[in-house]
């Protein structure tokens, strides 16, 4: 039985052991390849070839067969498109037969009870065949992991050779080398390798640590070349990789380490990690990795982040990329990352607010689960509606402007309720007069969107808000429903959200209401349609006077969108005319004649 083999530190060490030290495998006779000329070199491989495939799996382990792969293995790089095809496809199949007779092994070794002589033999037997087994399971993921990285880093030099050379070999056609295709069979092999029961071969839950570290190691090399990742079957086998082995094998706080250098070090890395974890968290229904990276940036200092802005500005991206993916397990870790609201580094209070942004709009969608759980999540949200307002004035105007820029996508979502309308077009319209030229860009392009997804009607004329308030006002005055205190407000929390679904189950009857009013009628005491019971009737006439409001509020910035008009800042021209060219749209008053004021512009 041959010595168990341990990942070296690097592949050239196998050859540099204490040639004594027999308690583990390494290279007794390496063969120069290069040496050998191109028709030995052929037969050299189709030699270490046909023995991979016609003796036993766990033939690798044999020490001569050992030495000849390892040397074809590091002059990888100098063999023949021929050559490199023979050897990967010979790794590769083997190992590809390999995964499922570990299955096989272990219903082996437990149909030998120990009750005699000649059983504990056959089990030491067993016993053995697993050690072999292992053994070539790690020569075979060791050989080709070098390979693969063999091949990356020198792609670009041998696809310049093979337009040199485009037909030296003519009878090698039909075994023509294509990397990109071998790339992702091999990677999607050490794939569903770590998905298989390697308990059986390890002999614990876990694989060992010098197994997992090679893995981790040498995938976290490969999420650092861009063009790899724009392959999406190698992006997927390298993610599966990666989620495999931090997730099942609980390979958590060094994959967080590795992930968090490789966000600080590249940009483009930012989506295909986010992917990533989303990705485990999906397959095994565990967030553990996750949850330990939003801790760890969270218990990075902010003042790190001030200095470090490339690394920020990355974290930043990650963060709302996951956000995105797993919204409501960031909603239930938002806490740790906190005290960075009130750090330096605006970017990373850029991120925040994207993230506050994403879990609004999605982490609180789902209408299940018991009434505590919903009173929970409807407090959260309305926590991170009221930090989206609060963040309005904050000291960075490029805060400022992300702010305003997550309202209009919630706008536009359809995720800011009538209750909340108001005072988010309030702070919209205090904006319009910011120093600063994209926070005013912000807030012009906010009230844009917020006149088109505007929950009131196609037509927004005060006149005829106030007409038909008036009438389901006196309705309730003649029936006794008007309540003592205000039509806007409920009496407690379960009040309150009753009141505002009622609210917006109004708002088709909002805009039927105001359909016949779209030419300037204004309709009859008798053209007012019975909404329905006391908690309906009081729902309509609070959306009519939630329309009233914003229908005044956006009236009363005529005067300031004719100053921004004279501005000299061309995007504040522009997008105050778009927004007065929407304003008239919607009939607000004042619209038309502000946009008269325009003409002096174009003449």
């Amino acid at each position: 039985m041959a010595p168990p083999f341990v990942f070296p530190q690097n592949f050239t060490s196998l050859e540099n052991e204490d040639d004594s030290n027999s308690t583990r495998l390494t290279v007794q006779k390496a063969f120069p390849t290069t040496s050998l000329r191109d028709a030995d070199l052929e037969e050299f491989v189709k030699g270490v070839a046909f023995d991979l495939s016609d003796k036993e799996l766990f033939c690798v382990e044999e020490q001569e067969i050992f030495d000849r792969v390892y040397s074809l293995v590091k002059g990888f790089g100098s063999l023949s498109s021929g050559s490199k095809f023979y050897l990967v496809e010979s790794l590769r199949s083997n190992m590809s037969v390999l995964l499922p007779n570990v299955d096989s092994l272990f219903r082996s070794r437990g149909s030998f009870p120990l009750d005699g002589g000649q059983d504990a033999g056959d089990d030491q037997f067993v016993v053995d065949r697993v050690a072999s087994h292992r053994n070539a399971f790690k020569i075979y993921t060791f050989f080709l992991m070098h390979i693969l990285l063999v091949s990356e880093s020198s792609s670009n030099s041998v696809n310049g050779m093979a337009k040199v050379m485009p037909s030296s070999r003519k009878k090698q056609s039909v075994n023509s080398w294509n990397w990109e295709s071998q790339r992702s069979r091999i990677l999607n092999l050490i794939a569903n390798s770590l998905e298989i029961n390697l308990s059986m071969l390890f002999g614990s839950s876990d694989p060992d640590e010098n197994y997992l570290s090679f893995i981790m190691k040498n995938a976290f090399l490969m999420f650092e070349n861009a063009l790899l990742l724009k392959d999406p079957d190698s992006k997927q086998a390298l993610c599966r990789i990666v989620g495999t082995c931090a997730t099942k094998y609980h390979y958590v706080s060094q994959a967080s380490v590795s992930i968090m250098h490789l966000i600080h070090k590249h940009d483009f890395v930012v989506t295909h990690l986010a992917d990533c974890i989303a990705g485990a968290e999906k397959k095994y229904a565990d967030g553990s990795l996750a949850i330990s990276l939003i801790r760890e940036i969270g218990r990075t200092s902010p003042k790190d982040y001030v200095k470090d802005t490339v690394g920020a500005e990355n974290i930043g991206r990650f963060l709302v990329e996951l956000a995105d993916r797993l919204p409501k397990l960031f909603s239930t870790n938002l806490g740790l990352l906190v005290q960075h609201l009130g750090g330096e580094s605006y970017k990373i209070r850029n991120a925040l607010v994207g993230v506050l942004g994403k879990l609004i709009a999605k982490a609180f969608s789902d209408v299940g689960g018991e009434i505590s759980s919903k009173s929970t999540r409807l407090r959260a949200k309305q926590a991170m509606l009221e930090i989206l307002l609060e963040r309005c004035r904050d000291v960075s105007a490029y805060t400022r402007s992300r702010v305003l820029q997550v309202w209009a996508d919630l706008c536009e979502e359809h995720s800011v309720s009538i209750g909340l309308w108001n005072e988010v077009a309030t702070v919209a319209s205090g904006r319009l007069e910011d120093k600063s030229a994209i926070v005013r860009k912000s807030a012009l392009n906010l009230l844009i969107m917020m006149l088109q997804h505007n929950p009131f009607g196609p037509q927004l004329r005060t006149a005829s808000f106030e007409a038909t308030l008036e009438k389901y006002k006196k309705k309730l005055s003649d029936d006794n429903l008007l309540p003592e205190a205000d039509v806007s407000c409920a009496d407690s929390e379960a009040d309150e959200q009753e009141f505002e679904r009622n609210i917006e189950s109004q708002d088709s009857l909002t805009d039927s209401c105001l359909a016949s009013m779209e030419n300037g009628v204004l309709p009859s005491e008798d053209s007012v349609p019975d909404v329905g019971n006391r908690e309906q009737t009081r729902a309509l006439v609070a959306s009519l006077e939630a329309g009233l409001t914003f229908s005044k509020c956006i009236s009363a910035i005529m005067r300031t969108l004719v100053h921004l008009m004279a501005s000299p800042t061309s995007s504040d021209v522009e997008n105050t005319i778009l927004l007065l060219m929407r304003c008239k749209q919607f009939q607000v008053d004042g619209s038309e004649a502000c946009l008269r004021k325009m003409l002096p512009l174009v003449i």
